[in-house]
């Protein structure tokens, strides 16, 4: 017989769940709950990125270069198929603040694009300028994919009146 003061309690891990799929019409710096054309610029630049990624990997790169430039390009590339394909991105997982009543839906491909994109940034580009405005768009792009969670935070954080 296990004696059940030795096992560990589970881990409270309500601020990840795997949530009802939703529909994403928007881009990047765009929510949407519908189609719109102001999509487009995002899904120009998916395509675009998709495209220089795959020339990018093409020549022989350091081992970090071309496993985190992979892992964006399977991001990156994972949006674009989904856009084109079915017109939408559908995001299933979802993540919250504690005590919050926002929280923010995501998928696979964002979550690429999120761990990956810092990194090549910093390390794919030659020369400092190259690298400081890739890691200030990288970080843009985080910014504009976890904005909600920034709101939970805050009304987490925030006193309550």
């Amino acid at each position: 017989m296990v004696n059940q003061a030795l096992l560990p309690k589970p881990v409270d891990v309500s601020w990840f769940f795997i949530g009802e799929p939703v529909f994403n019409f928007g881009g990047f710096f765009v929510d949407g709950s519908e189609p719109t054309i102001y999509r487009l610029p995002s899904v120009m630049f998916l395509v675009w990125a998709s495209i220089m990624l795959c020339r990018y990997l093409r020549d022989n790169r350091a081992f970090y270069q071309a496993f985190f430039a992979a892992i964006l390009l399977g991001g990156v590339g994972g949006l674009t198929l989904d856009i084109l394909a079915y017109g939408s991105i559908c995001d299933w997982l979802g993540f919250k603040v504690l005590g919050a009543s926002i929280y923010s839906m995501t998928n696979i491909s964002d979550l690429m694009i999120l761990v990956s994109a810092p990194f090549v940034a910093i390390i794919c580009p030659k020369g400092l300028i190259k690298r400081s405005l890739s890691f200030c768009f990288a970080m843009a792009v985080i910014g504009s994919n976890t904005y909600y969670h920034v709101f939970a935070l805050y009304e987490f954080l925030s006193p309550v009146a």
